[in-house]
């Protein structure tokens, strides 16, 4: 009898555990979409400034720029996300490689402009990870014969600051498998103490 009772015990916390961290899972498969806001601060004393959304979609991330006291109505500004640097070092000349090209903004009459892009296959996560630093550049006119223009406003694309680069889902089933470790070992030692009793 004490046997059985304790492989029961036993039973109910190893059934109550692979509930828990089933329903975990789910709940967590649901919250992994992510919108992230950052703002793009001026570069080489523009004066151009803005913000960058990147948001989780069916299939990938939409970016959405919206930017504010642009020079020129009707100019049209490319921009970028860059992998392998920062802000910083494209504004001492150092800039890195475009991995994404984004939409093209048209300044507007009142100096703002926006434009989205979808990009696939990557998520919120994966762009502010910690693997490569990356950040987004709009930059000044196109002239031909110039090349790349200079970037006029940036912001960095850093790890997210509340998980450091990790998916707060990932974190948060994480802690509930440990919790709910515990708790059932717990349960199965006051199941035995009470047996022995």
């Amino acid at each position: 009898m004490y046997r059985a009772r304790r492989l029961g015990g036993a039973v109910l916390a190893i059934t109550m555990f692979a509930a828990l961290t089933v329903a975990l899972s789910v709940s967590a498969g649901a919250q992994e979409d992510q919108s992230v806001k950052v703002d793009l601060t001026q570069s080489r004393g523009s004066g151009v400034s803005g913000t960058a959304t990147l948001e989780d979609v069916e299939d990938g991330v939409e970016v959405t720029l919206e930017m504010q006291d642009l020079p020129e109505a009707g100019i049209k500004h490319i921009n970028h996300i860059h992998a392998g640097g920062t802000c910083a070092d494209d504004r001492t000349g150092r800039t890195a490689p475009v991995t994404i090209p984004l939409e093209t903004i048209t300044a507007q009459d009142d100096g703002t402009g926006s434009a989205s892009t979808t990009i696939e296959d990557v998520s919120v996560s994966q762009l502010f990870g910690e693997d490569k630093e990356r950040f987004v550049l709009l930059h000044a006119e196109a002239k031909e014969g110039e090349g790349v223009p200079p970037g006029i406003a940036c912001a960095d694309l850093a790890p997210l600051a509340d998980t450091g680069g990790v998916r707060p889902a990932t974190l948060l089933l994480a802690g509930a498998i440990s919790v709910s470790g515990v708790a059932a070992g717990l349960f199965i030692l006051h199941r035995r103490i009470r047996a022995e009793t």
